[in-house]
């Protein structure tokens, strides 16, 4: 069986629509503004990539995005409707457009690859045992795992990984594909490989890409466009050129890896914490609730365990 890809469907040729678009959208936890009337859109079949400072609010857009979170104001529209009215019912319906790559690749560690990618399948849909065999190895021939098929999580390599969370998460075909930080952790010629990948679904698959990233010559080499994200909002969306030769202090410091530029005080609070400042407020307010709501897809490093002094010898 062949690994090429499927043609899109012909509704997914129209470009320059918007497949994604939040308008003034705000979202306020524990007393602080993460997302301060946040606007921009994703054009169907585009790869938009988003940048900017860890701890300021990225994961809590795309939260916001599925519907995990409903902002405080304003309004969040995928493929043309509003999300933000939404029962969880329709939700739930509306979350299958999307596919998600987890920074991890999120396996399931008990499952071979051949399971994990034919889970969605059982789980959504209602096609025969052979029909599922056919587009679980469609997907893993597309990123040469077809061979590695029996293995489990444990007896493979963090580039399989990833490259196996790809396959599962366009197993069922999705209009739109999320990405959070998709090269972590990668040598630069795997990390090559997935920027492969991620070129072809768009090329080929026309798929509406969404990618979180730190890693700036990924970014210049998959995106259409760049946003870069600062204090809740998108303070530059351009081509990869605009944003390599931007004239913004914040975003200079950011893609130069702050040789250049300027950057905040509460911006550098989360740099050099390694956690944003919101984060620390809801420990040091002992908010619960909120600290239950803004889980994000980032992981925190649990803390170090205290240090024992030795008791005093007589």
């Amino acid at each position: 069986m062949s690994g090429a890809i499927q043609p899109a469907e012909p509704q997914a040729l129209t470009l320059n629509t918007p497949m994604v678009e939040f308008a003034g959208v705000s979202k306020t936890l524990a007393g602080r503004k993460i997302l301060d009337k946040l606007e921009f859109s994703v054009k169907r079949g585009e790869t938009f990539v988003i940048i900017g400072y860890s701890g300021t609010g990225k994961s809590v857009s795309l939260r916001n995005l599925v519907g995990l979170m409903r902002p405080d104001e304003g309004s969040i529209r995928v493929a043309g409707e509003e999300i933000t009215t939404m029962t969880p019912r329709e939700l739930e319906v509306m979350r299958r457009k999307f596919g998600v790559l987890f920074q991890s690749g999120a396996l399931i560690a008990w499952l071979n690859l051949f399971d994990n990618v034919e889970l969605p399948l059982l789980e959504h849909t209602k096609m025969s045992r052979k029909k599922r065999a056919e587009i679980v190895q469609q997907k893993l021939e597309l990123v040469n795992l077809w061979q590695d098929r029996e293995k489990f999580p444990a007896e493979i390599s963090g580039g399989m990984k990833k490259r196996a969370g790809l396959a599962r998460a366009i197993a069922l075909d999705p209009e739109i594909v999320l990405y959070d930080e998709p090269c972590s952790g990668l040598d630069p010629v795997i990390a090559h490989e997935i920027d492969k990948l991620i070129i072809r679904l768009r090329d080929d698959m026309k798929m509406t890409q969404i990618v979180v990233t730190h890693d700036m010559e990924s970014a210049y080499s998959i995106a259409d466009r760049i946003g870069m994200f600062y204090h809740g909002r998108m303070i530059q969306i351009g081509t990869a050129d605009e944003i390599r030769n931007s004239n913004l202090e914040e975003v200079r410091h950011f893609v130069s890896g702050g040789r250049e530029g300027a950057v905040s005080v509460r911006s550098q609070a989360a740099i050099e914490k390694g956690r944003s400042p919101t984060f620390s407020a809801r420990v040091e307010a002992g908010n619960e609730q909120a600290e239950s709501e803004a889980v994000v897809l980032e992981p925190v490093s649990e803390p170090a365990p205290p240090k024992l002094e030795p008791e005093n010898t007589p």
